[in-house]
């Protein structure tokens, strides 16, 4: 340009679009428009080139203001100019009337029927959400490509009409169009909200047909989209058969891997990423992270900090979620206050990751933060944080939380809606729950999953099975496998079996949802937690073909659940000969099977397969493997697991105080104790039942009455029964009968039948008859089938003389039918 200038040659106009497009394609827009506005003669090119250099360089509406001189200067409107200017009103996201105002142009001048023009026509209406519009302009085309037919596809799929999708996608193969890569793309994404594994597999068999099957981008969406079905073999098969791979290539694959929970092959691929493709990116660090463990977690973070990715805040919000779910709070709290920025996604991390480990106190801290420092609360915010209050011990704060949801006019959205539902059910208030659910604007499937998941965890099953029903009486709304799981987790004993369970499996065929894997997995739990384990092994047994690992993983957890750990063990021992790979939860319901057997031997060959798979990480299967430690009296390795005090759950401090106190040592309980408390963590109700267990064993009174009262003045903490039977059987053991009868009586909740059967043995232990009387009397009240009351009333009486009362408990124990149980057997692991 420059040599021309030193010339006397004037430029010619080709020569000048020439230099247009150069500038503008370099990002010199000014040079550009120099150029432009010194030809002298400029045609319709020279027009057009400038109009798409302001485009190019988001300049949206001075390519409009240029549009216009150009129209007023006598040039005609043409399928080149027209389509730059509505990629120009699409663009910039604030152009619709001017959008509007270019589709009434191109009537008027008869350009509707040019393909070019009607293509990016459904494009702006597409970005602007006018699906109804652009539907409009697609059968009004008289001509059609692959391109108008994909166009309208993307505006289905972005507006969440992936069934609309699917229905153009039928057509466009009826009327004989080829698709292309962005057409299969979009379809096979479009698989994945749809849950419908069959029509995934029914668009690979196309994509195959039209040779299209190595395509990168579609190959990404086709492993993306199987890996979220769970079908990692055909994932993995797609990835490998690829001619090449790009970073997303490798990301989907990690993503699927991820999705499934397979930390050692997303480690493998991870490396092998590192290896041949060498590039990785801020989505790749982010996937690993969320499906990493604890150690592994710390490692990718330092590659984090390495490779300057740290500065990218999605990176940083996973990292918050990846120590929150790794049980690691202190160090997702310091990597937080150390963030430069924040945006609304972190705040929501933080206070979901609070609510994941039940700390409320700290989810209500965030959220004082979030109103002091004028942050907009969303209702992801709101959301997250009811979660963190969904216990009965937290009711008022859910409805201080409730409370501010009125008052930033968050009462009406659905997502937030459901959250109170589940808070108030959680924390027992079933009728708020409902009442919430009745003022509800909108209630969706998952509104009444919430409800039905309320009833069904206050086994409130018949309300559970009515509000059921009236779902099904709502016609626009069907149930799925989420409403199925949780109508059959309200059926918890023999009863609920006969009166409901067998009918509504029954009805679970009729729909034909008993091959899906939750249901199924389900019916296993919900047969062997009402004692019929026949069925559930039954079901177990004839899901050959279909039995996932997860299948197995909850027949392990349902085994262990209803008390049957040897079969828990062994079926988990089945497993890894038939080469089923072991999840987190059946590791941790094997580890406490371990414990509950007390088996050293099999709990230590457990703890190292967690090790081995990686899931030694998991809170759960640290937690389970210390327990089981600690059961089997190994103080030592229990203290080596135990995270640093400072990165302990209460679960974990939970497990300590339990294990010293069972092993009667009160100086370590109490050292423990007061440990858990100077690090800032909030001893719950668990926490106190061992230390007044322990308090009770070691006849401290003063210490254990004293515990109780700090219980609910220090730490408000309120009383439930079992801290009661502790109370209870303290004052019993030390002779304090009157103290513990008078306790009784004044006792915040109802007395059941362990506070009886406590003051009972309490009686018998000291030879009080009349107070064994009574006891026995409330004792038999509460269940008249329960032999103990007779056998250790029998034996006070029996202790003072009393023989003919003896003989009359045994004759009212046989008129009465009531069996006596058989006694405890010990066995010995031979060797």
């Amino acid at each position: 340009h420059g040599m021309f200038l030193k010339e006397p040659y004037r430029l010619s106009v080709f020569h000048a679009n020439t230099l247009i497009k150069m500038y503008s394609g370099f990002g010199n827009i000014e040079y550009a428009r120099q150029v432009f506005d010194e030809m002298p003669d400029r045609n319709g090119a020279s027009w057009n080139n400038m109009i798409s250099g302001y485009i190019r360089t988001g300049s949206y509406s001075d390519s409009l203001i240029l549009f216009l001189q150009m129209w007023r200067g006598g040039f005609e409107l043409n399928g080149y100019n027209i389509p730059s200017l509505l990629t120009a009103c699409a663009r910039s996201g604030t152009m619709l009337l001017e959008g509007l105002q270019i589709h009434s142009l191109v009537l008027k001048s008869g350009l509707s029927s040019d393909v070019f023009v009607g293509t990016s026509l459904l494009h702006f209406y597409g970005v602007y959400r006018f699906i109804l519009d652009a539907r409009n302009v697609f059968d009004e085309m008289t001509e059609r490509n692959v391109v108008s037919w994909t166009s309208l596809m993307v505006n289905y799929a972005d507006a969440g009409f992936f069934y609309e999708v699917f229905d153009l996608y039928r057509k466009m193969k009826f009327e004989g169009v080829s698709c292309n890569q962005n057409t299969f793309s979009t379809v096979v994404s479009s698989c994945k909200p749809l849950d419908d594994k069959l029509l995934v597999h029914q668009v690979l068999v196309n994509v195959i047909k039209s040779g299209l099957e190595t395509n990168v981008s579609i190959s990404n969406s086709l492993i993306s989209v199987f890996g979220s079905f769970g079908e990692i073999e055909i994932a993995a098969s797609i990835f490998k058969t690829m001619d090449e791979h790009d970073t997303i290539s490798w990301n989907s694959m990690l993503g699927a891997f991820a999705d499934n929970r397979f930390l050692e092959e997303s480690l493998e691929y991870f490396r092998l990423m590192r290896l041949y493709h060498g590039e990785i990116d801020e989505s790749t660090v982010s996937t690993m992270l969320s499906v990493c463990d604890s150690k592994c977690g710390r490692g990718i973070h330092c590659l984090v900090l390495k490779l300057g990715f740290d500065a990218d805040i999605c990176v940083s919000n996973t990292l918050i979620s990846m120590y929150f779910e790794t049980g690691s709070c202190r160090d997702a709290e310091r990597h937080f206050h150390l963030m430069p920025s924040r945006d609304s996604i972190t705040w929501n991390s933080i206070i979901a990751g609070y609510a994941s480990v039940g700390n409320w106190f700290g989810t209500l801290r965030v959220l004082r933060e979030l109103l002091r420092f004028d942050e907009v609360l969303n209702f992801v915010s709101f959301a997250s944080s009811l979660a963190s209050c969904a216990d009965a011990e937290l009711l008022s704060e859910g409805m201080i939380l409730h409370g501010l949801v009125i008052t930033h006019g968050m009462n009406h959205n659905d997502v937030v809606g459901n959250a109170l539902v589940a808070m108030y059910g959680k924390c027992g208030s079933t009728e708020e729950a409902a009442k919430i659910f009745r003022h509800m604007p909108e209630k969706g499937v998952v509104t009444w999953n919430s409800l039905i998941g309320c009833y069904s965890e206050n086994e409130e099953t018949d309300e559970a099975i009515r509000t059921y029903n009236s779902m099904r009486r709502a016609v626009i709304i069907s149930p799925n496998y989420i409403t199925l799981v949780n109508v059959l987790g309200s059926f918890r004993d023999p009863n609920h079996l006969r009166m409901h369970g067998v009918a509504f499996h029954g009805h679970i065929v009729s729909i034909g949802f008993e091959s899906d894997e939750y249901v199924k997995n389900s019916l296993i739990t919900m047969y062997t937690n009402c004692g019929d384990l026949e069925s559930s092994g039954s079901i177990f047994s004839t899901s050959v073909e279909g039995r996932s690992p997860a299948t197995w993983n909850a027949m392990v957890a349902a085994m262990a659940r209803s008390g049957c750990w040897e079969e828990a063990l062994r079926l988990l021992h089945r497993m890894r000969r038939e080469d089923v790979k072991t999840d987190q939860f059946s590791l941790s319901a094997a580890l406490s099977s371990s414990a509950n057997l007390a088996v050293l031997e099999a709990g230590q060959q457990l703890h190292c397969l967690s090790v081995k798979t990686g899931f030694d990480g998991y809170r759960f299967v640290a937690n389970a493997a210390t327990d089981m430690y600690g059961k089997c009296g190994e103080l030592k390795d229990l203290a080596k697991l135990l995270p640093q005090a400072r990165r302990r759950s209460t679960l974990s401090w939970n497990v300590a105080i339990s294990a010293f106190a069972r092993h009667g040592d009160l100086r370590k309980v109490r050292e423990t104790f007061r440990e858990m408390v100077s690090t800032g963590s909030n001893p719950d109700h668990v926490t106190f039942v061992s230390l007044l267990s322990a308090f009770s064993h070691g006849g401290m009174v003063s210490e254990g009455l004293e515990c109780f009262e700090l219980m609910t003045r220090a730490f408000g903490v309120p009383p439930a029964i079992e801290h009661c039977v502790c109370i209870v059987d303290l004052l019993g053991r030390s002779g304090r009968l009157s103290e513990a009868e008078a306790f009784v009586e004044q006792m915040p909740i109802p007395p059941n039948d362990f506070i009886w059967r406590s003051l009972l043995a309490s009686s018998k232990i000291h030879g009080d008859v009349e107070l064994s009387r009574r006891a026995a009397e409330n004792l038999l009240a509460t269940n008249p089938s329960d032999d103990s009351a007779y056998s250790l009333y029998s034996g006070v009486c029996a202790t003072s003389g009393k023989w003919e009362n003896v003989v009359g408990l045994r004759m009212k124990m046989n008129s009465d039918n009531v069996k006596k149980k058989k006694p405890a057997l010990s066995w010995l692991n031979v060797r």
